[in-house]
């Protein structure tokens, strides 16, 4: 299953939120939530390797990858947090190629997947994380279909979607596109039936092995989002279900999951930075707030 979102990754039992920023420090630390319980606690021994934000994160069976990001100063650096010990250490052979921020990552359980962002400009660079010997490869044939980023992305064992954003080459610059990654042979296009609902950046994602779910956001001009757009892998269309949508208008926070349920954690709202988790169960559509998994900070 997916469970993928900037910032955060999961094992079967737990998801972890890593990073951050709070409008004044960045962080390095690492919040672990149990599924089993929905309750969340800080891990000190999982903490990221540097203060970082606005990264990108996926994952195998055993070990979740942080990619990327803003120390301040931007980042290729790579951390793996190992599931059986909850200990995050850097991975220099998997330094992605550039160093981006505000990207999307999604996998199988071979490679993650780490694409666009921004570095001084957009990028639709893809970069490949081969899990089994922790080493990067760039894959041209999977760049994104245009240049953006402030996107997000979810996936499945055959492909991942990379979706909305913004591309600096339009106008007003707003993207509802979705891109299709198919695994088996590294190749990426836009699959239109698939577009986010509105114009809209900065969200989150998650899903399991049949669809992607797409959460909150910002749009043109005032427009926020509490929004959540399911993205169905079997037929590559997308569609809006007002029954998920989070308990609160929030941009710019993580997501991740299992096969069941998804969670939504931090972000910023109208009122602030908010260290809030939201569950969206899968088998209902329905998201409520989970007070007991918030995070042990806003961020």
């Amino acid at each position: 299953a997916a469970r993928r979102g900037a910032g955060a990754t999961a094992s079967s039992d737990a998801g972890y939120f890593g990073g951050g920023y709070s409008g004044g420090p960045y962080w390095s630390r690492t919040d672990k939530l149990t599924f089993s319980n929905d309750t969340t606690a800080e891990v000190p021994s999982a903490a990221l390797s540097v203060t970082r934000y606005a990264m990108a994160a996926t994952s195998s069976s055993t070990a979740g990858y942080f990619a990327g990001g803003w120390s301040p100063g931007a980042l290729s650096l790579v951390d793996k947090l190992t599931f059986s010990d909850d200990t995050t250490a850097a991975v220099p052979s998997a330094a992605l190629s550039d160093t981006p921020r505000f990207f999307g990552a999604t996998g199988d359980l071979t490679a993650g997947y780490f694409g666009g962002g921004f570095q001084g400009s957009a990028i639709s660079t893809m970069d490949k994380v081969t899990f089994s010997t922790d080493t990067r490869s760039t894959v041209p044939g999977a760049a994104l279909s245009s240049i953006r980023y402030r996107h997000n992305s979810a996936g499945n064992g055959d492909a991942g979607y990379f979706g909305g954003g913004k591309n600096p080459g339009l106008t007003p610059g707003f993207v509802t596109t979705m891109d299709k990654l198919t695994f088996s042979n590294d190749t990426t296009a836009e699959v239109p039936g698939a577009a986010i609902s509105d114009d809209r950046y900065v969200f989150a994602a998650t899903g399991n092995t049949t669809a992607g779910y797409f959460g909150g956001g910002l749009g043109p001009g005032p427009n926020a989002f509490s929004t959540v757009d399911r993205v169905t892998y079997s037929t590559d269309t997308t569609a809006q279900i007002p029954g998920a949508s989070l308990s609160s208008i929030r941009s710019q926070m993580a997501a991740t999951g299992n096969s069941a349920t998804g969670y939504f954690g931090g972000g910023n709202s109208p009122s602030g930075i908010r260290s809030i988790m939201d569950k969206l169960t899968y088998s209902t559509e329905t998201t409520a707030h989970v007070p007991g998994a918030n995070l042990n900070t806003t961020r």
